[in-house]
């Protein structure tokens, strides 16, 4: 089925609905300050069925929505919260016919479908918690990015958890304050990665609790295969970039207290280049950023999967253990280390951790316990939202950057901001994860 039939096909489908064809019925956001948001959580596998059992405590969880009823079945069997809920298949009918009622989404589907899902509820005012990455590609960071800000009463929020946290406050701190010299290095490491070395399983039949149409979304149409079900899709380019799994973790620490937004270009060297339809099992991934005002250049490097050999960090004294998942912010004087969620933010060595200064506490420390706390509470004008899809967006750029680096690894890739593009790489460029839509190509989905 070629795209312009499933567009036709799709369109027959929803005639009977208000859904792709209506103006958009924008609603008042959220409800009045200390009331409880009606929620609908779409995508509920594994991490969504963990999402919406947390938000039943504080709030109504109201509706459940995802393509594959039987992995919806099996992921809340034991979660007895969410027992009795409607599941819907569809978001745009769930909207159709419910929208009235719902204050915000939690959307933990592939990352494949993030921004046509996060920009329908945008369109129509619900509040927005969308899981990291953002986006599949750097044109709907992009597109979306803009989407929200087209609505400045929506609250939006991406799903790193430890943003919200105070020890990434802390981190914040410490980096604009100086605390251990000029920081020109930062070091990530992640052992964890999604990979693959075999060739999907043909011959697939799509299971009746499966609609492999909706699925897809508005991704190029393949052939159904098992080999994506049950979270598999993660291991897949089609729907998803190996880096973002933890890099929206790992990168935030510097990300956020070295203000680093825009890459000058970035670089893969890989062992063994990938298998195809999926991306390298580990690589050093290298960044080059700029001068921002006073703070000097930054080369940052991620080290990522188990067969490279990570180095120790310049300033961790012999005996400590060595770090697997998190980053090195590395100074002058002495660096700044973080777990892999911004945790156990310290300066290193243990010397420098006792003599250094403490900063003043500029960095906004928000009300909310947890990253859901600091989204709903913001939903209702009671918090400041940690992690905007204005902050989220160039976070996720460098992450995207970084999966189209692997897949063309052993060149250094410039990156031209400004008009999207990479300036010496025609094939880099035209990556899949570059893919170009203009904002009403959408329609069918957002």
């Amino acid at each position: 089925m070629n795209s312009m039939n499933r567009r036709n096909f799709l369109k027959t489908t929803l005639a009977a609905s208000a859904v792709g064809a209506a103006p958009f019925n924008i609603l008042k956001a959220g409800p009045s300050p200390n009331s409880k948001l009606n929620i609908a959580c779409i995508g509920v596998g594994m991490q969504g069925s963990s999402n919406a059992e947390y938000l039943t405590r504080s709030n109504n969880v109201i509706a459940l929505c995802d393509v594959d009823e039987a992995w919806h079945a099996k992921q809340i069997a034991k979660r007895t919260a969410l027992h009795g809920i409607k599941l819907w298949k569809d978001y745009r009918v769930m909207f159709d016919k419910i929208g009235k009622d719902i204050d915000a989404v939690c959307i933990a589907t592939p990352e494949h479908n993030h921004y046509t899902i996060s920009t329908y509820a945008i369109r129509r005012g619900k509040h927005v918690y969308c899981q990291k990455p953002l986006c599949h590609t750097v044109n709907e960071v992009r597109l979306l990015v803009e989407e929200a800000k087209k609505q400045p009463k929506v609250i939006t929020q991406m799903g790193h958890q430890g943003h919200s946290s105070r020890s990434s406050a802390m981190l914040r701190d410490w980096g604009q304050a100086g605390s251990v010299g000029p920081i020109k290095e930062v070091h990530c490491y992640s052992r964890k990665n999604y990979w693959i070395d075999k060739p999907v399983v043909k011959g697939s039949v799509v299971p009746e609790t499966l609609d492999w149409d909706l699925y897809l979304n508005r991704a190029e149409m393949i052939p159904f295969s098992t080999s994506y079900m049950n979270r598999e899709w993660i291991r897949y380019s089609h729907f998803s970039g190996a880096v973002g799994d933890m890099a929206a973790h790992i990168f935030d620490p510097a990300y956020y207290a070295l203000d680093l937004r825009i890459p000058l270009s970035v670089r893969a060297d890989v062992n063994t280049p990938a298998y195809p339809g999926s991306l390298p099992r580990s690589g050093i991934i290298t960044y080059e950023f700029g001068a921002r005002g006073a703070m000097p250049p930054v080369t940052m490097k991620y080290y990522l999967g188990t067969d490279i050999e990570f180095p120790r960090p310049k300033h961790l004294e012999e005996g400590r253990r060595e770090i697997t998942s998190g980053s090195v912010m590395v100074g002058e004087n002495a660096s700044i280390m973080a777990g892999s969620h911004s945790q156990g933010g310290r300066i290193i060595p243990e010397t420098a951790m006792k003599e250094t200064p403490r900063p003043p506490e500029v960095a906004f420390r928000c009300k909310g316990r947890t990253h859901f706390d600091n989204w709903t509470l913001a939903c209702k004008g009671e918090d400041k939202i940690m992690s905007p899809f204005e902050y989220a967006g160039p976070l996720s750029e460098i992450i995207v950057l970084g999966d189209i680096a692997l897949l063309h690894p052993g060149r250094t890739l410039l990156w031209d901001s400004e008009n999207m593009r990479i300036t010496n790489d025609e094939a880099a460029d035209k990556s899949l994860f570059m893919r170009r839509l203009a904002p009403r190509d959408d329609m069918d989905w957002c």
